[in-house]
């Protein structure tokens, strides 16, 4: 064996090697992901912070301008509406998603008889897109010739058109939100309702336990981190919900749907002004981390 060999073969059985070789193999791994997430999250958030600090002219950067659009965004006077607006949207949404998405595990996790095919039905409104979503119930309840108005003429009642003003637009989209989103909440419920060990109920029908009982002490118990987390998500996507308010009331009548998301909708595509719209985003996105905080402490809480 010649000199060189030795020397490649010494190299490939070094045990110095081999740790560095992995840790490049390792890396090779790490950096495509790190990659996509500047690009997809750290970039975008950048941008719209350097937006937010400049005038912009349609959707031309110009001068440094500093602290003037946030400035305009909390003395806007209709930024108190919209953010109660999108508050009532968010917990009227969340208060009809969460026990229909819970009830609805409980009753798949119990069904054993065509369980996919009921399961498939259960999960139709979350397979339709947002924007065919709104423009179903725009027809369903479209006063004139919608199957909505049908049926409240057979009971007697005059057609409604539920869009026509701010209180009932509100209600009306906030309800079809909740329709829609429903399945996401009740997924996670059933993923971890089939994590409860069996034998834990058991146990409780031998010591004479009833149902409520099994609920309350077991059931509730192990959905505690799950239901923390369904309220934050849920959260974070009606305060984000942009297609389905556009599609059915475009943030009207007289901005009784007009949300904080539907502001940076407006601000960007109707009125071209991207710091504005910026600035809102930046306070969209100071809202969700509030969230993902409450969430954490709250599960913090339960593992201690």
């Amino acid at each position: 064996m010649s000199v060189t060999q030795e020397r490649r073969a010494a190299r490939s059985t070094d045990p110095r090697v081999r740790p560095a070789r992995k840790d490049r193999a390792v890396w090779l791994y790490v950096i495509p992901v790190v990659a996509v997430f500047l690009f997809v999250f750290v970039g975008p958030l950048l941008f719209t912070a350097w937006t937010a600090l400049h005038e912009t002219t349609y959707y031309q950067i110009k001068d440094f301008s500093g602290l003037k659009s946030f400035t305009k965004l909390f003395t806007d006077k209709d930024l108190p509406k919209q953010i109660g607006t999108t508050l009532v949207f968010s917990l009227g949404a969340l208060a009809i998603a969460l026990p229909l998405g819970f009830v609805s595990a409980v009753v798949l996790n119990k069904i054993i008889r065509f369980k996919r095919t009921v399961r498939s039905l259960f999960l139709l409104p979350w397979l339709m897109s947002q924007a065919t979503v709104g423009t179903l119930w725009l027809w369903f309840l479209n006063p004139n010739y919608g199957p909505g108005t049908a049926i409240t003429k057979a009971l007697g009642f005059g057609p409604t058109d539920v869009f026509s003003s701010p209180g009932s637009a509100l209600v009306a989209v906030t309800l079809i939100t909740a329709w829609w989103s429903y399945p996401q909440a009740m997924v996670l419920f059933l993923g971890a309702l089939q994590t409860v060990p069996m034998e834990l109920y058991e146990s409780l029908r031998v010591d004479g336990g009833n149902a409520w009982q099994g609920f309350v002490n077991i059931t509730l118990p192990f959905l505690r981190n799950t239901i923390v987390s369904v309220v934050v998500v849920l959260m974070m996507l009606y305060v984000q919900m942009v297609t389905i308010i556009l599609v059915t009331t475009r943030g009207g009548p007289l901005g009784g749907t007009e949300t904080l998301s539907m502001r940076v909708f407006n601000k960007t595509f109707q009125n071209f002004d991207l710091s504005g719209a910026s600035a809102t985003a930046i306070l969209l996105f100071a809202i969700n981390i509030a969230l993902t905080l409450v969430a954490i402490r709250f599960r913090r809480k339960d593992t201690l």
